[in-house]
């Protein structure tokens, strides 16, 4: 996949990007909710490939138990990122490939993990804290099967698959030592 012209795609969307696709994603949102653990303030949520934010802006109206995590939003996208600054101060223009972060405590992934699924769930396996959490979704058709979900980030599954509309959603964990 041409990363130059999947960013350019959603350059060109942001603008109209919550209004489409807001209530498509809340339903992710919540139906991964009850199974996140709350996070602790000041502990680090990261927003994989989250575009304009939406998933902060649900958490601080819907799952005060998630909000109050410094969440950073990385995306490859600038024109998304112009967006999720009402937000987050924290932002990253970066590709799921190569984190720049390691020792979060919370990453949701909610169907941006669009090729190469093994690598890019490693890369993100890689950057969680012990006892944090993944939760990763994909469009149900093209969903991976638990077992390779879990193999392929190196996490212990915790819930998948779980129906979330048009996704099939699973929460994973690393392992303390």
């Amino acid at each position: 996949m041409d990363r130059a012209l999947l960013a350019a795609a959603y350059d060109r969307s942001a603008a109209g990007y919550d209004a489409r696709f807001r209530e498509l994603q809340r339903v992710k949102f919540r139906a991964a909710a009850p199974l996140l653990r709350p996070l602790r303030a000041g502990a680090l949520g990261l927003d994989a490939g989250g575009g304009t934010g939406l998933f902060i802006e649900w958490a601080r109206e819907e799952a005060p138990q998630l909000a109050a995590a410094r969440w950073l939003v990385l995306d490859l996208s600038l024109g998304m990122l112009r967006v999720a600054r009402s937000r987050t101060p924290l932002l990253a223009a970066a590709d799921l490939s190569r984190l720049p972060l390691r020792h979060a405590d919370l990453i949701c992934a909610f169907t941006s993990l669009l090729d190469e699924v093994a690598p890019r769930l490693r890369e993100l396996g890689s950057a969680l804290a012990p006892g944090g959490q993944l939760v990763a979704s994909f469009l149900a058709a093209e969903s991976p099967d638990a077992a390779l979900v879990a193999r392929a980030s190196g996490l212990t599954l915790e819930a998948g698959p779980i129906a979330a509309g048009q996704d099939r959603l699973f929460v994973l964990k690393r392992n303390a030592p």
